[in-house]
């Protein structure tokens, strides 16, 4: 429960400091439109309740389509799948991502696996000026982005 409450006080302050205009923003149906066509870059990770540490050489990013597809590069590998928001603000992901099949360096690897688990888990997003932050019901898988370019 502690890392519960840490990550919620972690994930205000960092969509508080980053909100523009106005208050942290449950997406759903309705407000989706919002993430569109905006590549999101990965800036924190955490899944299963395990903070993974970042690698400066680990860009990965996520799209999200008009069509119900999102899509990104995850360190090595490009990837996509499919998503849905409802009108309640609950997100659900395809099940499975499709990924490129290049190696790259064990460190990379271990990071984009990390990132590939962790995405399909998040059933919420939240949006706050330029920073968007997806989370599990649970609290315990968090993915925190910013739009790329800022």
């Amino acid at each position: 429960m502690k890392a519960w409450l840490w990550i919620g006080a972690l994930a205000l302050i960092v969509l508080g400091a980053c909100a523009a205009k106005g208050g942290p923003v449950l997406i759903d149906g309705s407000t989706a439109g919002r993430l569109l066509g905006v590549e999101w870059q990965l800036k924190t990770l955490t899944v299963d309740g395990q903070r993974v540490i970042m690698h400066t050489d680990g860009d990965m990013t996520l799209v999200f389509g008009a069509d119900g597809r999102a899509g990104g590069y995850a360190a090595v590998n490009n990837f996509s799948g499919s998503y849905r928001f409802d009108e309640s603000g609950r997100l659900s992901w395809s099940e499975g991502l499709a990924a490129t099949r290049k190696a790259g360096p064990p460190e990379l690897m271990e990071k984009e696996r990390a990132y590939l688990a962790g995405i399909p888990k998040t059933t919420r997003a939240i949006l706050a000026g330029n920073a968007l932050q997806l989370q599990s019901d649970d609290g315990n898988t968090v993915l925190t982005f910013v739009k790329a370019g800022t």
